[in-house]
């Protein structure tokens, strides 16, 4: 290929490069030669949801499903997969995605587990955990009692009383996810959600976990700065899109 070339030639000739697979084993190799060992995309492909992935010269996309079909797309020119209800874009300057509107961006993060020395609360009571999360924190994606649950921890504050807590699941892909975080709007500020986050680590290791991941809203930089003091490093920053 020249070493320059209008959009439309660029365009042809990845499609040419276009492969595709059906085969988990190779989808996450492909993953890993394309974005590295420590890759957000590895956290999403499991054997029950993967569907198909893609790469050419430069990118790499998969398709996932699951109640609905939603892809990942990884570089400048990544195949879309037009069956696809909903994309994450990685790390793109793109605005436009034909077909779909734009939603929200967020990030996803992952730990190497090691046993740090901070402790948890290792959460059995439901309703505990249930009547915090609805008053401060009523969108969080896990509820006690899902099944990829692995466990429950917790910080109590000065008082006795739980102020921080959160979950570790297990996905699809194999790999765990600490989700559902929430701090008690009253005990914020006293760093309680660090010590949750490196006692979350530090337990998961204990369990043998080697590894956990994160997602991460955009502009919550108060949860940035707790997650970068306890040993989290950015993956990839996402922008959601979807059909209308």
């Amino acid at each position: 290929m020249p070493p320059i070339a209008s959009e439309l030639t660029l365009s042809l000739y990845n499609f040419k490069m276009l492969e595709e697979t059906d085969d988990l084993d190779e989808a996450q190799s492909w993953a890993h030669s394309a974005l590295g060992v420590n890759n957000a995309a590895k956290y999403f492909i499991g054997t029950e949801n993967f569907v198909v992935a893609y790469k050419n010269a430069e990118s790499f996309s998969f398709v996932i499903e699951g109640g609905s079909i939603y892809s990942q797309l990884y570089g400048p020119n990544a195949h879309f997969d037009e069956r696809c209800q909903s994309v994450a874009l990685a790390d793109s300057s793109r605005e436009t995605f034909h077909g779909l509107k734009r939603g929200g961006s967020s990030q996803f993060w992952e730990a190497k587990t090691r046993d740090n020395g901070f402790k948890i609360e290792l959460l059995e009571d439901y309703s505990e955990i249930n009547d915090i999360i609805d008053e401060h924190a009523l969108d969080s994606s896990v509820r006690p009692g899902d099944p990829e649950e692995i466990f429950w921890g917790g910080v109590r504050n000065e008082f006795g009383e739980l102020a921080s807590l959160a979950a570790v699941v297990k996905w699809q892909s194999g790999l765990h996810v600490m989700v559902s975080v929430v701090t008690r709007s009253q005990d914020r500020g006293k760093g309680l959600a660090t010590k949750l986050s490196a006692g979350m680590v530090s337990h998961s290791f204990l369990l043998g976990i080697s590894e956990v991941g994160l997602g991460i809203r955009d502009g919550n930089f108060a949860a940035v700065r707790v997650y970068e003091k306890t040993g989290f490093n950015k993956l990839a920053n996402f922008t959601r899109y979807s059909r209308e």
